[in-house]
């Protein structure tokens, strides 16, 4: 079954009356031309909405970057409130304030020149836009929303209001993957792209548990949505709340594919099952296949990509895939499974030489990525070093915060318009499961 892009837009009913409140003579998300001025500074206050996992390792990252100043924490759930609010003033030596109402939040809090939002999808757009609204910048996680239309208001919002927006898709602020990046396009060492792969397994798991006696009040639950704790704690699994394993995983890697082919797909062909587990909404596996047309040395060209995401096997968990007709390149989050494989009769650079290659399946022989890029010189030395000490999240933060400070959108790694293309790629998957293919029997 193939969708376009158009089709699915249609689908969605993002390209009726809903879209047409963008500018239509300068592109479907036109910047703001006199956006607000914020002056630059290096304190920077900052307060988290929804304290959960995610929450706590965006906090963990937030606390380490100098010149951010944590100022409040909002979370419906005491337990969250409590367990982040004081192990921030572990570290900070300074008290947190914490809100079960984001609205008393941004009313209580008037200094406060950024929120990061780390709550379930289906909160990030009442979320992000009545904190631009309020004249916040915003950091918002992935996927940017479970509904497309919500995706492109939170664009409109922050366009209009002149306000930051970045997206959770934290490989874009790697230096591996810009390191990859700039090996495929000014390099060329993988000659042209025409195949690209990637996987996130997971051995199956229950569902996640709560701590006993710890529940959230019912009432609350209620007024915000959930029916009980159960899906309060895995809403991952719930049409309501998420766009299943596909956006909350694969949105990561599928967001890789469209940037480093500097294309995003015209057609997609998905299937999915969701009768592993009992009680579980979404999809648990899924696999997918992306069409793209290209372009390579001023010629045009066409590649495809294979995604898929487990959750009834874990095997080789999690990675990227990048190949061409002059070599490959494997990338991932876990640094053990960055390297380059060159293709037949390809002569490696010179500051790939004497790098100790691995072997990998069948004796092919790969060179590990990090220990070249810090032959390369100095100044890829000096940046992967750092890297080194950072997690993930912390480099993508350290980029949102260090564009608010110069009130910059232009310095972004993954503004709103990028997060809503990949959202457009990734809920495409839906009815396109849904639809089922070409049926052979």
């Amino acid at each position: 079954m193939e969708m376009n892009r158009r089709d699915f837009l249609r689908g969605m009913g993002a390209a009726g009356a809903g879209m047409m409140v963008f500018n239509q003579t300068s592109g479907l998300f036109a910047q703001n031309a006199n956006p607000a001025a914020t002056p630059a500074n290096s304190n920077i206050n900052v307060a988290l909405i929804g304290a959960g996992t995610q929450g706590r390792i965006l906090a963990e990252c937030i606390r380490k970057i100098p010149g951010i100043n944590f100022k409040a924490i909002c979370d419906i759930w005491e337990y969250n409130r409590n367990y982040t609010a004081k192990r921030i003033k572990a570290y900070t030596k300074k008290t947190v304030n914490a809100y079960i109402d984001y609205k008393e939040m941004l009313e209580k809090e008037p200094d406060l020149d950024a929120v990061v939002i780390a709550t379930p999808d289906c909160y990030h757009a009442e979320h992000t836009i009545a904190c631009l609204k309020a004249g916040k910048h915003v950091y918002c996680e992935k996927e940017m929303s479970h509904k497309l239309e919500l995706a492109a208001e939170m664009v409109k919002t922050a366009n209009e209001t002149g306000k930051l927006l970045q997206i959770g898709h934290q490989r874009r602020s790697n230096p591996v993957y810009q390191y990859a990046y700039k090996m495929i396009h000014e390099d060329k060492m993988c000659g042209r792209l025409t195949a690209l792969y990637g996987q996130w397994n997971r051995t199956p798991e229950d569902l996640l548990a709560w701590p006993a006696g710890k529940e959230v009040p019912e009432d609350i639950l209620k007024q915000y949505g959930y029916d009980n704790m159960e899906q309060f704690k895995n809403w991952r699994w719930f049409k309501k709340y998420s766009g299943g394993p596909i956006a909350d995983l694969g949105s990561h890697q599928i967001d890789i594919f469209s940037w480093f082919l500097n294309a995003e797909p015209y057609a997609v062909t998905a299937f999915g099952g969701a009768d592993y587990f009992p009680n579980r909404e979404w999809y648990e596996d899924v696999t997918v296949m992306y069409d793209y047309k290209t372009t390579f040395d001023g010629k045009p060209g066409s590649a495809r990509s294979y995604y898929q995401v487990l959750n009834t096997s874990g095997w080789q968990e999690y990675y990227e895939r990048f190949a061409g007709d002059r070599g490959t390149i494997n990338l991932s989050e876990n640094p053990k499974n960055c390297f380059y494989i060159p293709g037949s009769n390809v002569e490696i650079p010179k500051w790939m030489e004497g790098i100790e290659q691995m072997t990998l399946g069948g004796g092919v022989q790969a060179i590990p990525l990090i220990p070249a890029l810090k032959n390369r010189g100095d100044d890829y030395k000096a940046v992967m070093e750092d890297f080194e000490q950072k997690q993930g999240h912390h480099l993508h933060l350290e980029n949102f915060f260090a564009a608010v400070a110069k009130n910059d959108k232009k310095m972004l790694n993954c503004p709103g318009e990028i997060g809503y293309d990949t959202c457009v790629t990734v809920l495409s998957v839906i009815p396109a499961v849904e639809k089922g293919g070409l049926k052979i029997r």
